[in-house]
């Protein structure tokens, strides 16, 4: 009978087909699936060549891009914001700078080489290759050009990299100002207060409106040193007459009034113009370093090319590793457990459920005990007991904990549902048949009960798939569950930090593909249900 004809006959397959939000979701969990298969896959062959040392997987750009060391990989700087998208000015230097240090790490060790060559040979030294490999960021790497060109574009990156750090010092000198006049102008307003103050105060409010002054002097004079503009408007301003108005202060003899408001409203105005104008400045050197960067870092081209824009594609996370990876590989973590978990769980609460029903009696009274005991405890105390149990043991951070933990707690939702259809199946007709003409219990349970209970089946797997995923999140999240490698609860757990400073990429990616896998499972529970209730069958 072909699967078409199945369909036509059965009722309950016609109402699941026809629902449209079902067909979706199920195609949802297909991509998923595949996903799963696929890594799976590629994890086993990867297996056959390090075993057979006939090849290595890791080297193949797609076949080799999603085993679970390729998660771990660096690919590029930290936290840099993913499909293309540019970050602030300040970030985005801290980007480059990132792959200028990789290179400069290769001169430091080029160097320490040729030093310990000048003393005695090292059997034992880095050719030039490897070590340029080693900077090697997956797909990219150092420009394929002579190391003394190469020398050269990373001293023509350094030496703008110096002069957006003289600029920063520039615009540091200006906030400083800022801050002193803030502070003149504070014990400024305290002077209207004088007549109230004693001798000794009024003499150490001059003192500290002249350090003011004398604070605001020396700056004013380290900026123009180092201003990279020569019309700047603060470096025309003549601070004479504030030197004296600090004289006359420290003399305890202040002029009237005490400082020419005038320069301050003057020096105010020019940091205004001023800071506006480095800010371009500094800017503007990216510009700069970004084209020398193009060449000594260049972006791969090609079949690798896509490969690595594709890693970058949800950007890096804290430690430089794609975070596309990472929530891709989580989702076979995920699935991985959902089956394992569903498949015992289901499988063994619908066989002590649907014998408990049946057989009544002591064993029944047993399996109540069982799961009205489990019950009792509270649903999440329960799994944290359980995986804690795994501290210090040599499980300890392994999927085993989660397995042990999901199975001897989510039984008991399958045993009781298929007890209760257990003792409604025991009282219909073609059982009792079955028992009048002598079939033993065993097989009426094995051949009658449990296939008439495998509705109840499918849709507890589906609901226990979701749990088991929640769970290895929240417990993975807690540290109770994977310690290292890649899952959803990984990832969020380490975005903390990151979410603070405004970083929102990789809880972003683990949140999305997991809320997509649960609410497509949760969309499929729903039409099973719907179709597979006889109360909803027509």
């Amino acid at each position: 009978m072909s699967i078409r004809t199945r369909i036509n006959e059965s009722p309950s397959l016609r109402k699941l087909f026809r629902n449209r939000g079902a067909m979706i979701a199920m195609s949802i969990i297909s991509l998923y699936l595949i996903l799963f298969v696929w890594i799976i896959t590629m994890q086993f062959v990867s297996w056959v060549g390090k075993a057979t040392d006939s090849y290595d997987l890791r080297q193949r750009p797609v076949m080799g891009a999603l085993l679970p060391e390729r998660t771990l990989e660096r690919v590029g700087a930290s936290n840099q914001p993913g499909f293309g998208m540019v970050a602030e000015p300040g970030k985005r230097t801290e980007h480059v700078k990132f792959y200028f240090d990789q290179v400069g790490k290769i001169f430091n060790e080029l160097e320490q080489r040729n030093n310990a060559q000048g003393d005695e040979q090292d059997d034992q030294a880095r050719t030039n290759e490897d070590i340029l490999e080693s900077s090697r960021l997956a797909e990219r790497r150092v420009a394929d050009m002579p190391i003394d060109e190469l020398r050269s574009k990373y001293d023509a990156g350094m030496a703008v990299f110096a002069q957006q750090d003289n600029l920063r010092s520039i615009r540091s000198t200006l906030t400083k100002i800022e801050l002193a006049l803030d502070q003149l102008d504070e014990f400024r307003a305290m002077l209207d207060t004088k007549d109230t103050m004693s001798e000794e105060d009024l003499e150490v409010l001059y003192d500290d409106l002249a350090l003011s002054l004398d604070e605001i002097v020396l700056l004013l004079n380290e900026y123009s040193d180092n201003a990279p503009v020569e019309d700047d408007p603060l470096k025309a301003i003549d601070v004479t007459p504030l030197e004296d108005s600090m004289n006359a202060l420290f003399d305890l003899e202040p002029q009237d009034p005490v400082y020419d408001q005038a320069i301050i409203d003057e020096i105010e105005q020019g940091i205004n113009a001023a800071s506006e104008g480095i800010n371009e400045a500094v800017y503007s050197k990216l510009d700069e370093i970004e084209p020398i960067l193009a060449e000594l870092y260049p972006v791969p081209e090609g079949l690798q090319g896509w490969i690595y824009k594709f890693r970058l594609m949800l950007g890096t996370d804290q430690q430089g590793r794609s975070i596309m990876l990472r929530a891709l590989y989580s989702a076979k973590i995920a699935i991985q457990v959902g089956l394992i978990v569903s498949v015992i769980a289901v499988l063994f609460g619908s066989v002590i459920g649907a014998a408990a029903g049946y057989f009544g009696g002591w064993i029944d009274h047993l399996v109540i005990w069982l799961y009205s005991t489990f019950s009792s405890i509270p649903y999440l105390v329960l799994l944290v007991v359980l995986a804690f149990m795994f501290t210090g043991s040599m499980f300890e951070g392994t999927l085993i904990p989660l397995y042990v933990a999901f199975c001897l707690t989510y039984w008991i939702g399958p045993c009781r549902v298929t007890r209760g259809e257990a003792l409604k199946l025991k009282s219909l007709d073609y059982v009792q048949a079955a028992q009048a003409i002598g079939a033993s219990k065993t097989r009426i349970l094995l051949k009658h009960i449990i296939p008439n209970t495998s509705h109840l089946m499918f849709i507890n797997s589906s609901l226990l798939f979701i749990g088991a995923i929640k769970g290895e999140v929240v417990l993975t999240f807690l540290g109770l569950g994977l310690k290292e490698g890649a899952s959803w609860g990984i990832m969020i757990s380490q975005s903390k930090p990151e979410v603070v400073s405004g970083f929102f990429w990789q809880i972003g990616a683990a949140t999305f593909f997991m809320f997509v896998l649960v609410l497509a499972f949760n969309v499929l529970t729903d039409a099973l249900q719907d179709a597979f209730d006889p109360k909803h069958v027509g």
